[in-house]
């Protein structure tokens, strides 16, 4: 396993911040919106719960959160990349006009709230970045609330033989040429590339949920696999 660099990390998600959601569309063909829908789906908010998106980047699941919060709860962001959340402050003040947000800049290893605070904890495409993963579900698992739900989405790998295959290729080939293109930095969609091909697998990670006392832990697999919600409840 590679050692993750927070400040390589963070200066890579720097550089392609302004890009970011438009290559991810282009290079998923727009189904990671699809799979972002499925896991707030899933997170089943009500009004006026009190919900918290880490690794938040340019505020994609805080967008669909507000409107299941309402607009008289605030619904809370925290990244490490300032440039993401700059994205996310201008993408987010013309969609989300009349609902309230607040984006933090801060480390998913060290929480800056209370225990039993929030009703739902989201994270996604971020789980893989982070250093010491046993510490990031540790405190999301401090901050919910007792009978609360933290969601994870992460991109994982197909089981099926000849899609996996396929699927290889085109991740390991054809993503880091075109994102590269669309970026001008070649490094980053090879970070990409690494980060997932090193990421522990969807029942690994089931393992760990369970591990910090998550309850019915859980993950359901998208897209032939390609991609999968993880759950947990406190």
């Amino acid at each position: 396993m590679v050692e993750i660099n927070v400040s390589e990390v963070e200066k890579i998600f720097s550089v392609i911040a302004k890009r970011y959601d438009i290559l991810n569309s282009i290079l998923t063909l727009n189904i990671d919106r699809l799979w972002r829908r499925k896991a707030i789906k899933i997170c089943d908010i009500k009004e006026g719960q009190k919900v918290l998106d880490l690794c938040c980047g340019t505020g994609q699941m805080i967008n669909y959160e507000c409107k299941s919060v309402g607009k008289n709860t605030t619904v809370i962001g925290i990244d490490f990349s300032q440039e993401m959340l700059n994205v996310g402050a201008k993408r987010l003040s013309e969609s989300l006009k009349d609902y309230s947000y607040k984006l933090i800049k801060g480390s998913i290893t060290k929480l800056p709230f209370e225990e039993n605070t929030f009703d739902c904890i989201t994270i996604a495409f971020g789980l893989r970045n982070i250093a010491d993963k046993n510490k990031a579900l540790s405190e999301m698992y401090r901050v919910l609330k007792p009978g609360g739900k933290v969601i994870c989405l992460e991109l994982s790998k197909p089981n099926i033989p000849i899609l996996k295959n396929i699927y290889d290729l085109y991740f390991n080939y054809v993503l880091p040429t075109v994102g590269s293109i669309g970026t001008g930095d070649k490094e980053a969609y090879y970070y990409l590339r690494d980060s997932v091909n090193m990421f522990m697998s969807k029942k690994l990670l089931k393992e760990k949920f369970s591990e910090i006392g998550f309850k019915d832990a859980g993950y359901k697999s998208l897209t032939f696999g390609i991609s999968s919600i993880h759950y947990g409840i406190k």
